[in-house]
């Protein structure tokens, strides 16, 4: 099964009838990565035994459903695959059964990049700019990036980018899996060989010199000497995760120069004001034209600050909200009856990160960002407002260096129109 976009230079390849992947992904005239896979003890995905496959297209994107189970085990792996413009926004549910220990590590999203890739950069809370790291020429022993960060970034000698991130949910991948020695243990790493290079993701990996050390404190304790038989009265402690479903989300973005946006190039769009209600008043579209040329400032969204990030004061909307979702899908829908074309400039469309718990429908705990639904939400609005719309997204600072929002809002690609 191969996926191209009609206006843009890649290609995805994924192989038929088998729950993984992608097989392959191609981007100007050359393999980009390859072998997208997910892990369980070393145990790769290609074992799967296979439920079923699906590949469809629903609101202007390409999707991909995968189901499958570990024989080894007996952990069912469903992944769901989003595609538009130049990113794949991914799902991994997992379904874990009982005494089912982990032994070395789970691998979700891991991947062999193709040819020479010379630097990266990383993204958590605190970066506002992108710090070029370089990437040693020898990476025999591994490159380890721990805790996970939110996305890195590499760029090859071509000049090609690639953005490895998570999904908004930064609290699972801190979380990993239920069990003893499985917190926090998630971590990236990159080795080299030849002319090729291997990006493993661990969301959990088994950490034996704390197991030995817990096993050492348990064979010291009075209370759990072993038994008449000589055997222990307790088993030396195992990652051992709690049997329950686990759900994890992630994304990838490349170069697409085809598709990607000339912040530089200044444009005459009249920046119009919400009303109180966070919608657009009429007569100030009128009086515009019926073609019109618009900006709207995000960070002026009526919305209170529960709505938004909560990191810093004057702090721009968090998109997980579903308050921002509505107001904003709301005043798109009224441009949308209003016009089918126009130009619209999204100003201040600036992705953040939170730990308002309800964002993520949750009490406690919910350390989030929001460019994943970014990503998903400019797709949603290329979708409704149609190829007759140009929409702009100028950014700043780091932002500006990432492929995922250097397209934000160019035609996905997959609407029923473009197929």
């Amino acid at each position: 099964m191969k996926l191209n976009h009609p206006n843009a230079d890649w290609i995805i390849e994924y192989t038929d009838g088998r729950a993984v992947g992608p097989r392959k992904i191609e981007s100007q005239g050359s393999t980009l990565l390859s072998f997208v896979h997910c892990r369980i003890d070393g145990v790769n995905d290609d074992e799967l035994d296979t439920r079923k496959v699906r590949h469809f297209h629903k609101g202007g994107c390409a999707v991909f459903e995968g189901d499958g189970e570990f024989p080894s085990a007996q952990v069912r792996l469903k992944q769901t695959h989003r595609i538009a413009g130049n990113a794949i926004r991914a799902t991994y549910d997992l379904t874990w059964p009982k005494a089912t220990p982990l032994k070395s590590g789970l691998e979700l999203g891991s991947m062999v990049l193709a040819g020479a890739w010379k630097k990266y950069f990383v993204v958590n809370a605190d970066s506002t700019v992108a710090e070029w790291i370089p990437i040693p020429e020898e990476l025999s022993t591994p490159l380890v990036i721990a805790p996970i960060p939110a996305a890195i970034v590499l760029e090859d000698a071509k000049g090609r980018r690639l953005e490895v991130g998570l999904g908004d949910d930064l609290w699972r991948w801190q979380k990993a899996l239920n069990g003893e020695f499985l917190h926090a243990t998630g971590r990236l790493e990159l080795t080299r060989s030849g002319n090729r290079m291997t990006l493993r993701r661990y969301v959990a990996f088994c950490d034996a010199a704390a197991e030995a050390k817990a096993a050492a404190a348990l064979a010291k304790d009075p209370r759990f000497m072993p038994g008449e038989d000589g055997a222990p009265a307790k088993e030396v402690p195992v990652s051992q995760p709690e049997a329950r479903n686990y759900r994890f989300t992630s994304y990838l973005a490349w170069s697409a120069p085809e598709i990607e946006q000339d912040w530089s190039v200044k444009n005459d769009a009249r920046t119009i004001e919400f009303d109180k209600n966070g919608e657009l008043v009429r007569a100030d579209l009128e009086a515009i034209g019926e073609s019109p040329k618009l900006a709207l400032d995000m960070a002026s969204m009526p919305i209170d600050d529960s709505s938004r990030h909560a990191v810093k004061e004057n702090a721009m909307p968090c998109w997980q909200s579903r308050k921002t979702q509505s107001l904003y899908r709301r005043v798109i829908r009224q441009l949308a009856n209003f016009s089918q074309e126009g130009t619209l400039v999204l100003k201040n469309l600036t992705p953040g990160f939170c730990d308002i718990a309800v964002h993520e429908s949750r009490r406690a705990n919910a350390e989030h960002w929001d460019l994943p639904t970014i990503i998903d939400t400019l797709a949603w609005t290329r979708q409704i407002l149609g190829t007759g719309w140009t929409i702009l997204t100028p950014q700043e600072g780091i932002w500006k260096e990432m492929p995922s929002v250097s397209a934000l809002g160019a035609p996905t690609g997959f609407r029923l129109s473009d197929l």
